[in-house]
């Protein structure tokens, strides 16, 4: 019997039998790129123009944040953003840099570098509320119904507490001497940090949608595994016995270097990992995942950024063939890892 978009991925990412894989490319950048009159119709068209099963990742939040005693100014010079924190605790200055190639600010100063901006910090955090957009959450799942699968954000930034502070509050270096040289001062601003995360969980636990993603970007370029396990792993195992609670899979993006983190994320209970990839980009294969992680465990990607450049239309569907064939009984998602290079002339190719 033939599934419905929605219901084709539901049963992937839960490794449920499927009529087929479904082919749910990841258009980061890429549609960014493509002609006004393609983008006027929006992502949703695109994708199913080509005939892909349209996995939405973080369209949707069953929340918004909004801030009282703090606020964000900014200023702009050429290529440079500079943007200040106004806390009732002080001010955090950060600095951003424009890459015209990639159409993307990169941050190239955070606003914490040790713990005199602590206080300051955890002021910020404390002050965010959580409001509930159920509401509007749900009738965009309604809105979309059996034509593909929104994938709602967690988090009051998209991710974990420490991975948030590791790539955009503190950064990896000044985050390691904290974490070594004062732990408790630390874990003060964990603590706020993850109780408003948990805040937006609870809050999308009691909507319609259907599954959950954050931004976490796992990677042991910028953190080791013990690391993770002490700082990231708890918090996501927490997320998800709330969500398996609602019924609702969590899919942890995770699109570097992932090759010892794979046993402890799947210890923390998440469904299925999105943007898996082989090297270059990463550094684990969809074979090389699949033969450690338990059968419960799906996977979402395969196909590096680079074979999209590099490869021939041929060698991309023989690649795609050998990473179905690999599944097993786990669950799998065929897509681009990440992201797809602007360049990339048609993704269409590997429907």
């Amino acid at each position: 019997m033939e599934m419905t978009p929605r219901e084709r991925l539901l049963a992937s990412i839960y490794g449920k039998p499927v009529d087929h894989i479904p082919f749910s490319p990841f258009l980061a950048y890429y549609f960014d790129f493509l002609p006004e009159q393609i983008r006027a119709k929006g992502e949703l068209s695109y994708l199913q123009e080509m005939g892909a099963d349209p996995l939405l990742r973080g369209g949707i939040c069953a929340y918004e944040i909004r801030s009282h005693s703090c606020s964000l100014t900014q200023t702009v010079q050429g290529n440079k953003r500079y943007e200040t924190i106004h806390t009732p605790k002080g001010d955090l200055f950060s600095e951003y840099t424009y890459v015209k190639q990639a159409n993307t600010w990169f941050l190239t100063k955070h606003p914490v570098s040790g713990t005199e901006q602590l206080a300051a910090a955890i002021a910020y955090f404390e002050d965010l509320e959580i409001v509930e957009k159920i509401k509007e959450a749900n009738e965009q799942v309604d809105k979309l119904g059996e034509n593909g699968l929104h994938l709602a954000l967690l988090g009051t930034h998209m991710k974990s507490a420490y991975q948030y502070l590791l790539e955009n509050f503190v950064g990896t270096e000044h985050l390691i001497y904290l974490t070594m040289d004062d732990p408790d001062a630390l874990e003060e601003l964990l603590f706020v940090m993850q109780k408003k995360n948990m805040e937006t969980v609870s809050v999308t636990a009691k909507s319609n949608v259907l599954g959950c993603i954050s931004w976490e970007d796992s990677s042991t370029t910028n953190i080791n595994p013990s690391l993770y396990e002490t700082y990231i792993a708890p918090e996501i195992s927490k997320w998800c016995t709330v969500l398996a609670d609602a019924q609702k899979p969590y899919i942890q993006h995770a699109c570097g270097h992932i090759k010892n983190l794979i046993s402890p994320m799947a210890a923390q209970g998440v469904t299925a990992i999105e943007s898996i990839s082989p090297a270059p980009t990463g550094n684990v294969s969809i074979k090389e995942a699949f033969s450690v992680l338990p059968k419960h465990v799906s996977l979402i990607g395969g196909i590096d950024a680079t074979q999209m450049l590099n490869a021939t239309t041929e060698e991309l569907l023989s690649y795609a063939q050998e990473l179905i064939d690999a599944k097993g009984e786990h669950g799998f998602i065929l897509a681009n890892s990440d992201s797809c290079p602007p360049v990339y002339p048609s993704i269409n190719s590997l429907h």
